[in-house]
C-alpha cells in the first residue's frame, strides 16, 4: 500500500508495489490468458485488496496468502529536484521513499504444484525481498517455461527508521543467472554489481555467463535501452551484444511496473522469438500508465 504525500496536504492512501505489474498484466492478457499472483498479504489489507482483484475476472486468487504479518506500507513524498548521488552515477529523482517491514517472502512450496500449469513466470521484487534466493533457485530448476525478473529493489537496503538506500548485490552473479529476461533501471544496473565498470560490462557479464537472453534498461524520461545476446554463424562460442535504444515513456508511479507486464507478456506470446516488439509494446503501455491515476485506473490499458 503506498501513501502519497505532495506539499503539506493529507496523505492518499492508494494500491502499490506489485499490483501495478499485477492488475496490469490481467488487463493486457484478458481472454487469453489466466494470471496466478502468488504472494503473502498481510491480514490487515488482505479482505480490501483481495476484494479489488476480485473484480478482474482473470485473475485466480488460489495462490494468495493470508499472513499475521502486516502489509507493506511505503511512503512517496514528492518534490522537486531531489539528488540522490548514493548511486554510480548521480540521478535525480522528483520523490523520497520509505518503508515499513516487508510483508513475508514467498517459499517454493507456495508455488510447487502451480508450475506445471504455467507458460511464464514475471517476477517482480519490489521490496527486494519478495522471494528467496533458494526459493527462485528451486524454481528455475523446476520450471523450463520463460522467466522475466524486474530485480527493482533488490539493490534496496530499508533501514530501521525506513529510509532506503541502494546498495551493492552480494550474490548478484546468482540472482541474474535466474531467468531468461532481465529488466532493472539504470541506477540499479549501476549499482548492481559494486565494481566500478560501464554499463555494458556489466550486462556482457551477464549475458555472456548465464541463461539470460536479453536485458532491458529502463531509463524513464529518457528511454529504454534492450542488450540482447546474439550467437553468430550458430557458434555459441562467438557471441555479440547490440544495443538497441527505443524512445522515452513519461516517467511516474508504476511505470516500469506496467512495462515488465508488458514485456514479460509479449515475450512469452512470442517465445522470446522478438524481445524488439515486446520492448516496444512494453513502451507503449507504460506510456499510457504515465497518463493514468493509480492501480484502479489500470483498466482503461484495455482500450488501448
Amino acid at each position: 500500500m503506498d501513501y502519497i504525500h505532495r506539499g503539506k496536504n493529507t496523505a492518499s492512501k492508494q494500491f502499490g508495489g506489485i499490483l501495478y505489474s499485477l492488475v496490469s498484466l490481467a488487463v493486457i492478457s484478458s481472454g487469453r490468458a489466466t494470471v496466478y499472483p502468488v504472494m503473502n498479504i498481510g491480514e490487515d489489507e488482505y479482505e480490501n485488496i483481495t476484494g479489488f482483484l476480485r473484480n478482474i475476472r482473470n485473475i485466480n486468487l488460489s495462490f494468495i496468502n493470508k499472513v499475521k504479518n502486516r502489509t507493506r506500507i511505503v511512503n512517496l513524498f514528492y518534490k522537486d529536484n531531489i539528488s540522490v548521488i548514493n548511486v554510480s552515477t548521480k540521478k535525480t529523482y522528483d520523490r523520497e521513499e520509505n518503508s515499513t517491514e516487508p510483508t513475508l517472502p514467498v517459499e517454493y512450496r507456495e508455488i510447487k504444484e502451480l508450475l506445471p500449469e504455467l507458460n511464464g513466470i514475471l517476477i517482480n521484487l519490489v521490496s527486494g525481498v519478495d522471494i528467496t534466493l533458494n526459493s527462485l533457485q528451486k524454481i528455475r530448476s523446476s520450471f523450463r517455461g520463460y522467466i522475466h525478473m524486474d530485480l527493482h529493489n533488490l539493490v534496496m537496503k530499508t533501514f530501521p527508521d525506513g529510509k532506503r538506500e541502494q546498495r551493492p548485490v552480494k550474490d548478484w552473479q546468482k540472482w541474474t543467472s535466474m531467468s531468461d529476461t532481465l529488466q532493472m533501471n539504470e541506477s540499479e544496473l549501476n549499482i548492481l554489481t559494486g565494481d566500478n565498470v560501464s554499463e555494458y560490462e556489466t550486462t556482457q557479464n551477464i549475458l555472456n555467463n548465464s541463461q539470460t537472453k536479453a536485458i532491458v534498461v529502463t531509463r524513464g524520461s529518457t528511454g529504454v535501452s534492450l542488450y540482447e545476446l546474439n550467437v553468430i554463424d550458430k557458434n555459441p562460442k562467438r557471441t555479440d551484444i547490440p544495443r538497441i535504444d527505443c524512445p522515452a515513456f513519461i516517467d511516474s508511479t508504476g511505470c516500469g511496473d506496467v512495462f515488465a507486464a508488458g514485456f514479460f507478456y509479449k515475450n512469452a506470446e512470442n517465445k522470446i522469438s522478438d524481445p524488439i516488439t515486446a520492448v516496444n509494446f512494453a513502451n507503449k503501455m507504460a506510456s499510457v500508465n504515465a497518463s493514468l491515476h493509480g492501480v484502479e485506473d489500470l483498466v482503461k490499458l484495455a482500450d488501448y
